[in-house]
Order: structure tokens, then sequence, then C-alpha cells
């Protein structure tokens, strides 16, 4: 029995060497980006292999360089792995500073206030009402909903009275998207910036202080096993995003299903191209998927923003009978305390990696008219 168990220790230690150095590799195929996700997962499954097979080795000499070996893999796989992870979490300092209420507490400091609420419905949840009552007690100014299928076209307007200004693009293939805001919406363009089935929502928002800001719902397709899909089409999309977002210098606040972890290549790049901030850095995972699966939960509903706000609060919500939670968040427009956030260091070898993420689109006939709106939209949000 003991022999038995050893051996499957080894071959499991097998595995997390794998997993762990996968992600190193920038191939798109789904087996290999999906290693990027359970970084907490394998921590805790090496530490539990690693006092597992201690314990049941511990007395016998003959074993005793295996459990050298053993004990040093465990250690450097969780190290490697909470290297990662540990910029998210409390542990360290904020990427984004808290907005300090004693700066300014007249009321123009709620009138430059933004709450949104990002949420991926899930196309198949039939649970509308208790969606639209979180949605309502959450009092957000705004709404970024992903899998908006016709389905849920009553659901949205039935909080019409809550949320009077909305963009809504449903679609049966779960990358319907919704926007839906009480502040006003100045201008928009429904954007496929890489696949014509793939929509994104650009928006010029207007806060009660007058002010303008950019905000943008996104939702690219996942690699995944099911449908064969690799990350080809999610990572070039990011990059475009990345790209074009560091050439606008307005207050900017892009969110949505990312497909994506906060830890992972793809999503570090885009940070260091848009230079954009990333305000779980230092304060928690706010693990958003998978709801109904507490062992298997990664943080893949996003809010990135420019270094022009600061943040009262962010949170996850309850369940809402999606794969998903909802995620809130609560930025406050202060410009004065851009110097006090910590935006990623860009590294050289960046744009090379963007070019190479964008070459593999475009070989896969992927990006084509990757900047363009559809028709029918205005392209007045572009600078």
């Amino acid at each position: 029995m003991q022999t038995a168990l050893n051996v499957a220790i080894y071959l499991l230690f097998a595995v997390l060497i794998f997993g762990s150095l996968a992600p190193l590799s920038s191939h798109p195929h789904w087996f290999i980006r999906g290693w990027d996700f359970p970084r907490f997962q394998l921590v805790l499954v090496t530490v539990a292999a690693t006092a597992i097979f201690v314990w049941m080795n511990h007395s016998d000499a003959a074993m005793r360089w295996n459990l050298w070996v053993i004990a040093a893999l465990g250690v450097t796989i969780s190290l490697w792995h909470l290297f990662r992870i540990i910029p998210y979490t409390p542990l360290t300092k904020p990427q984004v500073a808290a907005w300090k209420s004693t700066q300014a507490t007249s009321n123009h400091a709620s009138q430059r206030r933004l709450r949104l609420l990002v949420t991926n419905v899930e196309m198949e949840n039939d649970k509308y009402e208790t969606w639209t009552r979180v949605v309502k007690e959450a009092d957000a100014d705004m709404v970024i909903a992903a899998e908006i299928s016709e389905d849920w076209l009553p659901a949205i307007e039935s909080l019409k009275a809550d949320l009077p200004n909305q963009i809504v693009y449903p679609q049966d293939n779960w990358y319907g998207m919704a926007m839906l805001s009480r502040l006003p919406i100045e201008k928009h363009a429904i954007r496929f910036r890489v696949q014509d089935d793939i929509p994104s929502i650009d928006a010029m928002i207007e806060l009660e202080s007058g002010e303008l800001i950019r905000v943008i719902g996104v939702h690219p397709r996942p690699p995944e096993p099911i449908r064969d899909n690799d990350s080809t089409a999610r990572d070039a999309e990011l990059v475009l995003w990345g790209k074009e977002l560091a050439e606008d210098h307005r207050p900017i606040v892009i969110g949505g299903d990312l497909n994506d972890v906060a830890w992972s290549p793809s999503t570090r790049l885009f940070l260091r191209l848009s230079r954009l901030l990333d305000p779980r850095r230092g304060r928690g995972f706010f693990n958003s998927f998978h709801a109904d699966r507490w062992w298997m939960r990664f943080p893949l509903d996003h809010v990135f923003h420019s270094d022009h706000f600061a943040i009262r609060e962010i949170r996850r919500l309850e369940h809402v009978g999606s794969d998903h939670f909802p995620i809130l968040i609560d930025l406050q427009l202060q410009p004065s305390m851009q110097r006090e956030h910590e935006p990623l260091e860009q590294k050289s070898t960046d744009e090379e990696d963007a070019k190479e993420k964008l070459e593999r689109a475009a070989e896969a006939e992927l990006v084509e008219q990757a900047s363009e709106p559809t028709p029918h939209r205005s392209p007045a949000v572009q600078p």
C-alpha cells in the first residue's frame, strides 16, 4: 500500500512540475493556457502531497534521498506559484491607493464617483428576478453584463427605472453584451476587435460632475477544450485594447469577463501595455468563477482603470444563479492621487510579445477590421 501511494505521489509531482512550467510557454493551446488558472489550488495540492509523502516515509532510512527531493520540489513548486498570486493578497501593498474621505467631503466628491457592477449572467440562467434584485440592491451607477441573450431582455427592461440609459446587444452564442447606466451615455460604439461574433461596448459616460470618462465592456472568447478553442483570439483582443488605451489619456475604465486570471501572462501584458491599474492587487483574489464549485474558483471578472481613479470599495456580490459572481467596484475620480498608484513596470520584451500574439491571430485570420465599429454605431468614442 505504501509503495503504491509513493508511486502515485511521484506521478502527481510529475504532473505538478509540468503544470508549473507549462505557463512559461507562449503557446495558445487550451491545455497549456489552462495551467495559468489554478495556481492557488496547485499550492494546496503540492503542500498536501509533500506532507503525506514525508509523513509516510520519514522513518525509512532507505527513502532519505527521496524525502529530500520531494521536500525540495514541494517547496520550490509552492514558492513558484505563490510568487504569482501573493500580489493579489493583502500581504502586499495595494497597486491602487484608497480614496481618503478626508481629502474631499463635499458634494462635488460624490459627483465624481463611479459605482460599476460587472456581471456575467450566464445565458442559460433563468434566475432573472434574483439577478435584478441583486443589481438593484447594489445601487450601481453602471452595469456591464455579459452573455445577454433575447431571453434576458425582459430582465434588462425591468431595470429601466433605475438604469434608464441602456446599450443592449443580445446574442445567442454566449457573447451578447449590455451596458446599463443611470449616468448619461454621451456616445458609444459596438466594436468587434478580433471576431465578428464577439462584441465590445465602448462608451463615453458623463459623471454627475459633468466630467467625461471612457467605459468599455469586454468579453473575449476563452481557451477551453469543449469547442477546442485556444487563447489566440482572447490574447489578441487584450493586446489590441492595451495598445489603443495606452494612447488615450482620458479617464478610462474597462471591465468584464476576460476569461483570464489576473496573474496570467496575457493579462499582465495587457496591463503593462495599457498602463492601467488592477485594484485587486494588494487587496484579494475576489474570485468570481465558478460560483457553484468552491474548490475551483478563479478571478475571471475584472475591472481595470487608469490612474485618474482611486478606490473606495471592491467586493463580490451574492450568487445570482450564474456560474459567475457579480463584482462591484466603487471608484473615485481623483487625478490628484495619480502618483500614489503603482502601475506594473514595463518590460523590454512587451512589444515583441504583443507582436507575436497579433501575428498569431492574423495567421488564424482573426484580426481583420480590428478597430472598426459596426456601421450603425457612432465611432466618436475615439480620441
